[in-house]
């Protein structure tokens, strides 16, 4: 027989798990559906929503959505080849966040989206998806297309940076966060 305390652990852990799904499917839809043609792909809008699952979710499902979502969505965009380049680079863009809401737990100021250590994980993660579409790009392609690809994928993450920001302070407005938590 089941305990009321059991009972209330897998309602909260079912809680998380409908939010992950839902952090890859915005993922999928953000990087798949808002596109800016670059030469061997495009930029998105996708790491917006990376960056807010990293800042909401805890590590193992933030990553988890971060892959699923960004592989999906190569997947339906014709991109199948990048599926696992992207899976790899979306799951360590979660990395610096993580890393970050390590320090913000030990000091109790976990309870928000946004907040001045966040920049720096932010900038990590932008420096993954540069680094890792230019690694990728070196093993797919050459370093010709390596270099090239540079200034789209920096476009990119200036995009998600600018679109997380917003939304972060939208959704630190009605307290999300600690809604979720």
């Amino acid at each position: 027989m089941q305990t009321v305390k059991t009972i209330k652990k897998n309602k909260i852990d079912v809680k998380k798990l409908a939010l992950s799904a839902m952090f890859a499917a915005l993922i999928t839809v953000a990087t798949a559906f808002i596109k800016i043609p670059a030469p061997l792909g495009y930029a998105h809008a996708g790491d917006s929503m990376v960056f807010l699952a990293a800042s909401v979710l805890p590590a193992p499902l933030s990553f988890i959505a971060a892959a699923v979502g960004g592989a999906l969505a190569d997947l339906l965009s014709g991109y199948a080849v990048w599926a696992l380049p992207t899976a790899l680079i979306k799951a360590l863009n979660v990395l610096p966040f993580f890393l970050a809401r390590i320090i913000l737990s030990k000091k109790n100021k976990d309870d928000r989206i946004l907040r001045l250590a966040i920049i720096p994980a932010v900038l990590g993660s932008m420096a993954v998806t540069v680094g890792g579409y230019y690694l990728a790009n070196l093993l797919l392609y050459d370093q010709n297309a390596a270099l090239a690809e540079i200034p789209f994928n920096i476009m990119q993450s200036l995009v998600g940076a600018v679109l997380f920001a917003a939304l972060g302070a939208a959704l630190d407005a009605i307290g999300l966060k600690r809604k979720c938590g």
